[in-house]
């Protein structure tokens, strides 16, 4: 828990302080779809509801920071009975990207997620469980207007103690 607190209060004035200032920024809805695989065994394909906001630290709108935060939305088996569903994730991350002049905006993403999920066991009951670690990512931009944008996302939101959660989003966005 302690690197995501250094990560997020790092990742905070960054992504404030510019829109303090009167940079521009972004601000998005996208669907997620997490793939679980615990350390324990068994793959899960739980869906969230992920909101998103950043903003750029340089003139030329390539380098960005970004804060996010997820809610589940559907519930998918683990194995052997078992449910799995999303509570909620967030994370802070550093984000660089081709100019926005262009109609399609390759990007690529590093931070730190955690996430909290919910298991249900077939018998009754459930227990709390929780994954967080490095994220990168890559994803493109696709631009309808001027102001709204598309976005689809590939993510490795953790890969540590043998734990491995990935995220395939596609989201509906906006500048400001």
């Amino acid at each position: 828990m302690k690197p995501f607190l250094l990560a997020a209060s790092l990742a905070l004035p960054l992504t404030l302080l510019p829109i303090a200032a009167g940079a521009s920024g972004f601000a998005g809805i996208d669907v997620v779809s997490s793939e679980i695989e615990p350390d324990d065994g068994g793959s899960a394909d739980p869906t969230a509801l992920q909101f998103k906001f950043g903003t750029w630290i340089n003139r030329n709108e390539t380098l960005g920071g970004e804060l996010r935060l997820g809610l589940g939305i559907d519930e998918d088996d683990l194995g052997r009975g078992t449910d799995v569903e999303i509570d909620r994730y967030y994370g802070a991350y550093f984000r660089g990207q081709f100019p926005n002049t262009l109609p399609v905006r390759p990007y690529g993403l590093i931070g730190l997620t955690r996430m909290e999920t919910t298991e249900n066991f077939p018998g009754g009951g459930s227990t709390g469980e929780n994954y967080s670690g490095l994220s990168i990512g890559l994803g493109a931009d696709v631009s309808l207007t001027d102001v709204v944008f598309v976005s689809v996302e590939y993510m490795r939101a953790v890969d540590s103690g043998g734990d491995e959660v990935t995220n395939l989003s596609l989201g509906l966005n906006g500048r400001f």
